[in-house]
């Protein structure tokens, strides 16, 4: 028959062994020197033979590939600004649209003053039947 004492004092009563635990702690200082020793001949290789530079991918083109239109602009707003500075410009000047058949443009405040004063052309109505 076994026989199961309560424990008296509600903690462990023996010590444990302190050999293990300060073989166990040299044996981890001792690997830790050792992994120090090989981190450090690592770096020291390295720093010796530098990287060479990587090798082209073979699956690669060789020459650069261009997307078509329209591609992503690097700084939008910058384009932005420039096309409505050239709107602005085509808008507020005169010059040639086709020299050749004579056709040129005229700034948008002075064609609207001239057909004001023109006037608008009109439909002329028709009767109802």
């Amino acid at each position: 028959m076994e026989e199961h004492l309560p424990p008296s004092s509600g903690h462990e009563t023996r010590d444990a062994g302190i050999g293990a635990i300060v073989l166990n702690g040299a044996g981890l200082a001792v690997m830790i020197v050792i992994v120090g020793f090989i981190v450090y001949g690592t770096f020291q290789y390295l720093a010796r033979h530098p990287a060479i530079s990587p090798q082209s991918n073979p699956m690669s083109a060789g020459d650069l590939q261009i997307p078509p239109e329209p591609r992503i602009e690097d700084h939008p707003a910058i384009a932005i600004q420039q096309l409505h500075a050239q709107e602005d410009k085509t808008l507020s000047t005169y010059g040639w649209t086709d020299r050749k058949a004579g056709v040129v443009r005229i700034p948008i405040d002075r064609a609207m003053e001239l057909q004001l004063e023109r006037g608008f052309p009109t439909r002329k109505e028709q009767g109802h039947k």
